[in-house]
């Protein structure tokens, strides 16, 4: 698998969600995703590969509310080392009779769609070779091949999220596309790679097809997800230390607040999120 994930990039690591029915999550996410708990700290299951490689951390509280129609997460998306483990994922799928949300070939990956127990949006996806990617303004979404993809798949059954799976990228919904970028580019410094129309669009690190997507399919406006409301709460972001120092000059530029607790420094994105972030 090539990656756009390694030491020299700044990418999206590791997301936290709030959650209300813990028992239920921790079910779905160990034996449909495969997902191991790693540890669990007071009220925080951290869950990631059998190899200890964090990927999410699920938030427990009763008190939670139902997901509202706001800002926040549309997807995260896990990156699966070829497209021989996808095919082996949809044939684990099709066993446990695990209903899907919808599938894609993107040209540039293929990609499966489902919700986890509390209607979080979860993509499992392979990449292609980058040598073999469209022009990122050419790309289009087409009918996935399943057929195929399960014709190719690994032979073993799927037992376990396989070891080399990273987080591939978050996908939000925002409020207004130009608070995305002017967070995104402005403040993180992310690189523009593709767009759909006015109502979605894509950054990266380093000629990815994207790290991060946002778009404005919940409707325009919105109002930022309310702090008891099930969902996103944090991510992730990885970076080269001297690229973390930088940013904090930017973020004096910007008059962005750089902000400190038991989990380390973060700042607020435009969803009013928490954004931590951790160097190599």
């Amino acid at each position: 698998m090539e990656t756009f994930h390694s030491n020299e990039f700044m990418f999206v690591k590791d997301i936290t969600l709030l959650v209300s029915n813990i028992d239920q999550q921790i079910k779905f996410y160990t034996e449909v995703l495969g997902l191991k708990l790693i540890e669990k700290i007071a009220n925080r299951y951290l869950l990631g590969t059998h190899t200890n490689q964090l990927l999410l951390t699920l938030e427990h509280n009763i008190l939670a509310t139902p997901k509202e129609k706001s800002t926040g997460l549309y997807h995260f998306a896990l990156l699966l080392p070829s497209r021989a483990h996808l095919g082996q994922f949809i044939k684990h799928l099709i066993k446990l009779q695990t209903p899907v949300t919808g599938g894609a070939d993107h040209g540039i990956s293929e990609a499966l769609y489902l919700d986890d127990p509390e209607g979080n949006g979860i993509e499992i996806y392979a990449d292609r070779l980058k040598k073999d990617w469209p022009d990122f303004n050419e790309v289009v979404n087409k009918p996935m091949d399943y057929q195929d993809l399960v014709n190719h798949a690994i032979t073993e059954p799927f037992t376990k999220i396989p070891d080399g799976t990273i987080m591939g990228h978050i996908h939000l919904h925002v409020s207004r596309i130009e608070k995305g970028t002017q967070f995104f580019k402005n403040v993180l410094t992310f690189q523009s790679t593709m767009a759909y129309g006015p109502h979605a669009h894509f950054v990266s690190d380093g000629g990815y097809h994207h790290h991060v997507g946002f778009n404005v399919w919940n409707g325009i406006d919105i109002k930022n997800k309310s702090e008891l409301s099930k969902g996103l709460i944090a991510y992730t972001i990885q970076l080269p230390l001297d690229k973390y120092n930088s940013l904090k000059e930017n973020f004096k530029l910007k008059r962005v607040e750089l902000l400190k607790d038991e989990h380390g420094e973060y700042i607020k994105d435009m969803n009013d999120v928490n954004v931590y972030f951790t160097t190599v």
